[in-house]
């Protein structure tokens, strides 16, 4: 009976650790934290893709091509509520995107996400064997 149970749990944990998103040609979507030298430029919170809430903070592993993110930007200045936008982005094999928020001024929630800039992802170029995009 002990060897059974044993047999059991080493299937189901086998099962458990064979899907990761990182066994196949990933882009990563995340959260720009880098401070900007311009007011309207606002770090936000990548809530979702495709419709799929994130398993870690913020940071969304995904195949490469079209997806749809949303994201929340926090309250400014004597608003209560965040508020949310969904866009589409086509990412490119082996590539992060680091998403902020483009503000119109201090006195609205009026707001566009942006991609403020990308980078390759070395492990995964050299992994899957991408060539990085010149």
């Amino acid at each position: 009976m002990k060897r059974f149970v044993i047999a059991a749990l080493a299937l189901s944990a086998g099962a458990t650790f064979a899907a990761s998103p990182y066994d196949e040609v990933y882009s990563i979507i995340t959260t720009d934290t880098k401070p900007s030298a311009d007011w309207h430029v606002k770090p936000v919170f990548v809530n979702r893709v495709d419709g799929q809430n994130s398993v870690e903070k913020s940071k969304h592993v995904v195949p490469p091509g079209p997806h749809e993110v949303t994201v929340d930007l926090h309250p400014r200045g004597g608003f209560h509520e965040p508020t949310q936008h969904t866009f589409k982005l086509v990412t490119e094999p082996c590539v992060r995107y680091y998403v902020a928020a483009r503000t119109e001024s201090q006195v609205t929630q009026a707001w566009e996400p942006i991609v403020r800039y990308t980078e390759p992802i070395g492990e995964c170029q050299a992994k899957f064997k991408v060539a990085a995009k010149k």
